[in-house]
């Protein structure tokens, strides 16, 4: 009987002695892992990211949130064949209010987008305005092949290409083309109503 005892302990020390050591070093924690810096696009490195974070992150989260505006961008409109005739009647068939915007990195950003309605034209042309009232103009195309708006103007919450998901006359715009990189998504909801001045 002690002999039973004394091997079930030393099968006992010796199991825990073996897992022990093959137990992997653990890994860093969040707050312990070390921050890695991006190079700013500005100093010649090719990032495709909508911020650059250099430093630290001072709070841990995962996504730090910036509100600041996704860079200008060059979007080629010529580089395309003009829109369709579908496109350019659905399109300029009323006013487009941008209702809803998100992007992880910044929660508020759907307050540059809710105030804006837009309204295109079968010129491949179109409006921006703010109560009522134009506050820029730009050009748009629409890439047939991968779905995308082309808008080209002033406002940079607006000017990208967006990757379009339709349904009706609601439309999701999605920032995440090729040159789109910033992660925001608008809701686009079309009206037949002219939007009021308030």
């Amino acid at each position: 009987m002690k002999i039973n005892f004394i091997l079930a302990i030393i099968v006992i020390c010796t199991g825990y002695l073996t897992c022990k050591s093959m137990q992997k070093p653990a890994a860093e924690t969040p707050a312990d892992a070390p921050v890695t810096t991006v190079p700013d696009p500005a100093e010649g490195y090719n990032v495709k990211a909508s911020h650059v974070i250099k430093g630290e992150n001072p709070d841990t989260a995962p996504t730090m949130q910036i509100s600041k505006p996704p860079a200008m961008v060059n979007v080629p409109i010529d580089a395309l064949p003009p829109a369709t005739a579908s496109h350019k009647a659905y399109l300029s068939s009323g006013w487009w209010h941008m209702n809803m915007a998100y992007q992880p990195s910044d929660t508020t950003v759907h307050r540059h987008y809710q105030s804006k309605w837009l309204r295109f034209r079968q010129d491949q042309s179109f409006d921006i305005l703010i109560k009522n009232k134009v506050v820029d103009t730009g050009r748009w195309n629409w890439d047939e092949t991968k779905n995308e708006i082309y808008l080209s103007c002033k406002d940079p919450y607006i000017n990208n290409t967006w990757h379009v998901t339709e349904k009706g006359y609601v439309m999701i715009w999605k920032g995440n083309t090729d040159l789109n990189v910033t992660g925001i998504q608008v809701r686009v909801v079309g009206s037949g109503t002219e939007p009021s001045g308030d």
